[in-house]
C-alpha cells in the first residue's frame, strides 16, 4: 500500500477528465482523497461531467454510443468556472450533443455566446458574456 502523499503525486499527473473519473470510480478512496486535497482537475466542473459520462457508459454496458444529456451540458454552462477551453473535450466524448461558442457584435461591444450543438447544428443559446465588462447572462433557451 502506497502512502496517500504518493497517491496524490500520481493523481496530479492525470490530465484527462475521463481518466480522473475512471480513477475515482475504480478507487473511491483515491477519488475522495483527490477531492479533499483540492487537486484542480478533481474540483473542475468538467470532472462532474466526466463522472456522469463514465457512469452512463458503464450502465449502457458497451451497447451503442453514449451522449451527454442536455441537462448535464446546461448545468456545466451555468457553472461560473466552466470554460470554452473544454469544448473540444466535450465534442470528443459526446459529438452528437456538445457546446459551441461564437463571437458576435461590433468592436468593443463583442459578446461570447455559448450554445448547445447537436451534431453540426447550432441550438439553444445558454450563456452570453460581454468581452468588455465580463458580465455574464444565462439563458434557459429552447428545449
Amino acid at each position: 500500500e502506497l502512502p496517500p502523499e504518493l497517491h496524490l503525486r500520481i493523481l496530479e499527473g492525470v490530465d484527462d477528465f475521463s481518466d480522473c473519473a475512471a480513477f475515482s470510480l475504480a478507487s473511491p478512496r483515491l477519488g475522495l482523497l483527490a477531492l479533499r486535497s483540492g487537486l484542480a482537475r478533481f474540483k473542475d466542473p468538467l470532472f462532474a461531467v466526466a463522472m456522469r459520462l463514465l457512469l452512463l457508459q458503464r450502465f449502457a454496458g458497451g451497447f451503442g454510443v453514449v451522449t451527454l444529456s442536455e441537462d448535464t451540458l446546461r448545468r456545466y454552462a451555468a457553472d461560473r468556472r466552466a470554460s470554452a477551453d473544454h469544448f473540444p473535450w466535450l465534442a470528443r466524448v459526446s459529438p452528437a450533443l456538445c457546446l459551441s461558442t461564437e463571437l458576435d457584435g461590433p468592436g468593443d461591444n463583442r459578446i461570447d455566446i455559448w450554445r448547445l450543438k447537436r451534431g453540426e447544428e447550432s441550438g439553444a443559446k445558454l450563456r452570453l458574456r460581454s468581452l468588455r465588462s465580463g458580465q455574464v447572462q444565462h439563458y434557459e433557451g429552447e428545449r
